[in-house]
């Protein structure tokens, strides 16, 4: 049977290929499954700041966008045919485009914007995918070079990759945000189809690093080799590849998935083998097969007992194809003589040495029944102050910080440690945040002058790095204090806590802190659920909701940094 009628979207290529064949497989019914209340919050939201960005598009740039969501909406021949008049006409920026189909490379899509850049070869205006996601897109560069200009922005007044000016110093999310740039491909490819591709395959992506009133374009090549992949061929075993090779590679793959998919009969005997087996993954808990693929795993199987820290989907495979399917054949194997047959098959990605060796780690411990082991022996030193305050943040989904948490604890003194808050229940823009910001580390600045000696106690570095980022953005001087502060006297108990133990479910606060005896007064405890409860307090239906909300939200936060007010005295007993 041949491939001809399958046409996959955006996503496929980016997707577990074990969900294109079960799409694709006759013998299968798509289960019903309805999305949980957090999955509906981040769609909403996602959709929601795609549409305030796309609005501001419209405002910034009158005259010169063309919007075609609403055609979108109706008839697929007739938005498929105004696009193409459209892109035909030269238009500078088009929104909601429909793509004509490409049935010769089994695609179908919606690109959010197209920005035309230089003509083609051929005359024909060229154009740009441009993709807005609900997440960030730029990171630091942990190590500067001179000669690398940073990352290439445009902004929408004028969007064309031609007026892109660089950021030192920061760099794109390649490899975390890798699905984003597949589907830049398959859209570029499609353009490529119905002849109105720029040459150059430049493309972008709007996040959330800047406010959706100021967005940025980040851009990339498509052709320039920056993804690392696994190569038979190559000296080192891995090379580097282009974002279209990956994309090619991946969107070849599934349509051979479901071409053989389809060819299922429900009978082994006159059905070929499928070409995939279920491996889990983060993606399995929003994919409706995934009660499916469990349903046919040993309950041993690594990849579903081994959730924290997990193995990719190569690294799964690899030992399957080498007799290492459970977490008892993993725990008792011989990782030296595994190694020599194993590593070679994971050059795809560094540290693989010491992946396989963590997992089988975690193997024993879930055999023995033990979460948590101590690796040192003696006492644990943990830095003590006259003044020390605990410290956590809350951000948005935005990535924008709402909630500045301290709790305040003199040492020697016989008063309790008090809870002091700094929080704006409101959809933050960048000086708004700062502001915010500012003023608690204005407090914070007062207090610990008050004391002959501070420390600061948070548990991750990301407070750290919040408040460095906001100092590089805001020239603020209260801000400017705090990021040389950080430096100086804030304490990361995640580090010492690494140092000392080694946990099965990993070393997270929630994770830790239980074992101090320490319980949160909310039953369902997470920065993912703190961003859905502060969507709530901001944009809740009634004034009840939105206080009881904001109530939740503060709640959460003070056990946070009280859970690591109790961490600290258990590490200090041991």
């Amino acid at each position: 049977m041949t491939a001809a009628g399958i046409l996959l979207a955006p996503h496929a290529a980016r997707r577990c290929a074990v969900r294109t064949q079960n799409d694709h497989d006759p013998t299968l019914r798509r289960p019903v499954v309805a999305l949980s209340d957090r999955l509906v919050e981040l769609f909403d939201s996602g959709a929601a700041f795609e549409a305030r960005v796309l609005d501001t598009v419209i405002a910034r740039a009158p005259g010169r966008v063309v919007d075609l969501r609403l055609l979108a909406e109706g008839d697929l021949d007739t938005a498929t045919q105004a696009c193409l008049r459209t892109l035909g006409s030269g238009a500078e920026v088009v929104l909601g485009a429909v793509l004509p189909v490409d049935r010769s490379g089994h695609r179908v899509g919606r690109p959010d914007l197209l920005v035309r850049g230089a003509d083609r070869p051929d005359g024909r205006p060229g154009y740009h995918v441009v993709e807005v996601r609900f997440h960030k897109i730029l990171d630091r560069r942990r190590r500067l070079d001179p000669e690398d200009p940073g990352v290439l922005l445009t902004g929408v007044d004028h969007p064309a990759p031609e007026h892109a000016e660089p950021r030192p110093g920061q760099m794109l999310r390649i490899m975390s945000r890798e699905a984003d740039f597949l589907e830049l491909a398959h859209h570029h490819r499609m353009l490529e189809a119905c002849g109105f591709a720029a040459e150059r395959p430049l493309a972008a992506v709007i996040g959330t690093d800047e406010a959706p009133e100021e967005p940025v374009l980040a851009w990339t090549d498509l052709s320039t080799p920056q993804v690392r992949t696994f190569s038979r061929g190559a000296e080192l075993g891995w090379r580097d590849r282009s974002l279209l090779e990956r994309y090619d590679y991946e969107q070849a793959f599934r349509v051979d998935v479901a071409r053989v998919a389809r060819q299922q009969t429900g009978s082994e005997l006159d059905s070929p083998p499928r070409l995939v087996q279920p491996v889990i993954v983060d993606e399995c808990g929003r994919c409706p097969w995934s009660s499916h693929c469990r349903g046919l795993l040993d309950p041993e199987d690594i990849s579903l007992r081994i959730d924290k820290g997990p193995l990719d989907v190569r690294e799964v495979l690899a030992l399957r194809r080498g007799g290492i399917r459970t977490i008892s054949e993993l725990a008792h194997a011989d990782l030296t003589a595994v190694g020599e047959w194993y590593l070679p098959q994971v050059t795809h990605r560094g540290g693989t040495e010491k992946r396989l060796q963590t997992a089988a780690r975690r193997a024993r411990l879930l055999l023995a029944g033990t979460t948590l082991v101590r690796e040192t022996d003696g006492p644990i030193e943990v830095p003590a102050a006259e003044l020390e305050v605990d410290f956590d943040i809350e951000s948005a989904a935005d990535g924008r910080i709402y909630l500045w948490g301290f709790l305040v604890h003199r040492r020697g003194s016989s008063q309790a440690p008090s809870y002091r808050e700094f929080s704006s229940f409101a959809d933050l823009d960048p000086p708004a945040e700062a502001a915010l910001a500012e003023e608690a580390m204005a407090w914070l600045h007062e207090l610990v002058d008050s004391s002959d000696s501070s420390a600061v106690f948070h548990y991750s570095p990301y407070e750290v790095n919040a408040i460095r980022t906001l100092a590089e953005r805001h020239p603020l001087p209260e801000l400017g204090w705090a990021a040389a502060y950080a430096q100086q006297s804030f304490v990361d108990l995640y580090e010492i806590t690494k140092t000392h133990f080694f946990g099965l479910d990993g070393l997270g606060l929630k994770v830790i802190a239980t074992q101090t005896g320490f319980r949160w007064r909310d039953d369902d405890p997470g920065g993912l659920n703190s961003q859905r409860w502060f969507t709530e307090a901001v944009h809740g239906a009634d004034p009840e909701v939105r206080l009881a909300a904001q109530r939740r939200v503060l709640e959460y936060n003070e056990d946070d940094v009280r859970a690591t007010h109790a961490l600290r005295a258990w590490l200090r007993a041991r």
